[in-house]
């Protein structure tokens, strides 16, 4: 393997395991912000009703202190508490989930699915973990490759629910990366592991799949070896973690052939055998 690889690699395992850390200090300042403006709304709700905090307290069994710490944004005031505080003002209280930017922990699937992907490009291209994308929010993609005026955005993703969804994403990154590098051709690559339930994806989308994801799965494969020639444009690589077979499925409609590696795979059934058994 060559130097730059073991050095991505080395950088994507850092900050796969520095995703704990990360998500634990996010974690705790998006509920102290939470905190915070909910206890500034609840004490004008408070105010407004003319009930004092020794009242809220008797009416749900906890001392005032509870209920002062509440409303001063307090993060470690259980949950079971606001949701009673809120009762006894007439108020509903509610959780929600907003979700403003991309994960920043993925399974081990999703990390062997990257490790492989880089083994199979060749050293031409350069590639960044988890790039950064313009625009609002925090948004990044999974793998960014460049070489010469050419970018690829990898997508890898290894159970889709909604196809229609990732192609609105893609779609949305590749025109925020194309808006701030006027001149470089962008594409989109979308990664999969041939799992079952993708096959029947692939196959129950046909034609989103062809115009979404145009170019087969081995000639992307042949590009992402290539130095020199031309990325052939936006689509779908089969890939998976695990070696199986050297089998490459491709778009729906186009006939599967022979890849580079072992590591494009596509599961095939088993063979069912009658009569006589082998020896």
């Amino acid at each position: 393997m060559c130097v730059g690889c073991v050095r991505e690699m080395r950088v994507l395992n850092m900050r796969l395991h520095g995703s704990s850390r990360s998500a634990i200090n996010d974690g705790d300042r998006a509920l102290r912000r939470s905190s915070t403006r909910a206890a500034e709304d609840y004490r004008q709700l408070r105010v407004r009703a003319g009930v004092s905090q020794a009242a809220v307290a008797r009416a749900i069994g906890v001392t005032r202190s509870v209920i002062c710490r509440m409303e001063q944004g307090d993060p470690d005031v259980s949950v079971r508490i606001r949701a009673r505080a809120a009762a006894a003002l007439g108020a509903e209280f509610r959780m929600a989930l907003y979700a403003d930017r991309d994960p920043i922990i993925y399974d081990a699937a999703h990390a062997r699915i990257v490790e492989r992907l880089l083994e199979l490009r060749h050293a031409a291209w350069r590639a960044i973990i988890e790039s950064p994308v313009p625009g609002a929010g925090r948004r990044s993609t999974d793998v960014r490759l460049e070489r010469g005026a050419e970018i690829v955005l990898v997508e890898v993703e290894t159970r889709v629910h909604a196809l229609e969804a990732i192609v609105r994403e893609c779609a949305e990154k590749r025109a925020a990366v194309r808006a701030s590098e006027i001149g470089r051709s962008v594409h989109v690559l979308l990664v999969l592991p041939p799992t079952r339930h993708h096959r029947a994806l692939a196959a129950a989308h046909p034609e989103i799949i062809r115009a979404a994801f145009p170019i087969a799965s081995e000639r992307l494969i042949a590009a992402l070896a290539d130095p020199i020639d031309r990325w052939p444009g936006d689509g779908i690589v089969w890939l998976d973690g695990i070696v199986r077979s050297s089998r490459i499925p491709s778009i729906p409609g186009r006939p599967a052939r022979d890849g580079p590696s072992s590591r494009v795979v596509e599961p095939r059934p088993p063979v069912r055998r009658t009569g006589a058994t082998e020896g």
